[in-house]
């Protein structure tokens, strides 16, 4: 049994055989780095220092390829441009579309506040007396038409909360002052709700006004609402020639508020006589005006 070939002991010890690259010895041949990459041993805990592999360096674009670029970066600052341009269209079309609207309404608005001025005279059935005692003491009629407008808006029973009456709202002690001055015999307070006897005395209340202020239809209107003497003492007191007072320097809202409204239903009125009568007097002014008989 000694001499058994699978004896160990006596087993030749000659040179290692090679080995052979399928064969089964091969799978479990140890590993052994190349020259100049064998690894190094590190301690626990210590990062590995394997390098990363080299990387590659990007290739440079030639000539053409740099020349696409440059169409693509100037294809989209051409973009940006045409898109900002648009927005910019956009924009300032928005704003002239907004422009003309805010103008059509005031113009709409404008337009109904006159056909409700025309109406209120149309119907009233007034126009004739109104005409006819502005050519007898020389006012416009126009400014007749505004004055009863803000009034009474064309109501002859209009009283006031203090005692006004009528259509121009006439106060009962001017009336009694306006009946002894056109030499009105009988005279009583009820007679204001008469529609001619109302004009009458406005519009001749108007044409004194007229004389005092110069025709200035501004101040006219203002010492109708609020008093000739309140309108002197703001003119001494206001006006730069200390005699002609502007609508923007009437000191007290109500009557500069009240004066607004005249004037730009003067100017509504204005437009309408002129245009059905143009031999008119074409001045917004009351000047040249004069008491007519009576005086």
């Amino acid at each position: 049994m000694s001499e058994s070939p699978w004896n160990v002991k006596h087993a030749r010890r000659g040179t290692p055989r090679r080995l052979r690259p399928g064969g089964a010895q091969a799978e479990r041949a140890p590993y052994h780095a190349p020259a100049g990459q064998r690894p190094h041993a590190r301690l626990a805990g210590q990062p590995s220092r394997r390098q990363p592999p080299p990387q590659p360096e990007p290739a440079r674009p030639n000539r053409q390829g740099r020349r696409a670029a440059r169409a693509d970066r100037h294809y989209s600052i051409r973009s940006v441009a045409l898109l900002v341009a648009m927005l910019m269209l956009l924009a300032t079309t928005a704003y002239v579309m907004y422009g003309k609207q805010q103008r059509l309404d005031a113009l709409t608005v404008k337009y109904r506040i006159a056909q409700e001025h025309y109406r209120a005279r149309a119907n009233s059935g007034y126009l004739g007396l109104i005409e006819k005692y502005a050519q007898e003491y020389g006012v416009n009629p126009s400014f007749v038409s505004a004055i009863i407008k803000c009034e009474s808006s064309y109501r002859a029973d209009a009283v006031s909360r203090v005692e006004a009456r009528g259509l121009m709202q006439i106060m009962p002690d001017t009336g009694v002052w306006m009946a002894q001055r056109l030499k009105i015999n009988n005279y009583r307070p009820d007679m204001l709700f008469d529609p001619e006897t109302n004009i009458r005395f406005g519009t001749a209340y108007l044409a004194y006004l007229s004389d005092i202020f110069s025709g200035s239809p501004v101040m006219v209107a203002a010492a109708f609402h609020a008093g000739d003497n309140n309108v002197k003492r703001w003119a001494l007191n206001l006006a730069q020639d200390k005699k002609t007072i502007e609508l923007e320097q009437i000191p007290t809202s109500d009557t500069k508020s009240y004066v607004r409204k005249v004037m730009d239903a003067y100017a509504i009125y204005y437009e309408k006589d002129k245009s059905t009568a143009p031999d008119r007097d074409g001045s917004l002014s009351l000047a040249d005006r004069r008491l007519g008989p009576g005086q």
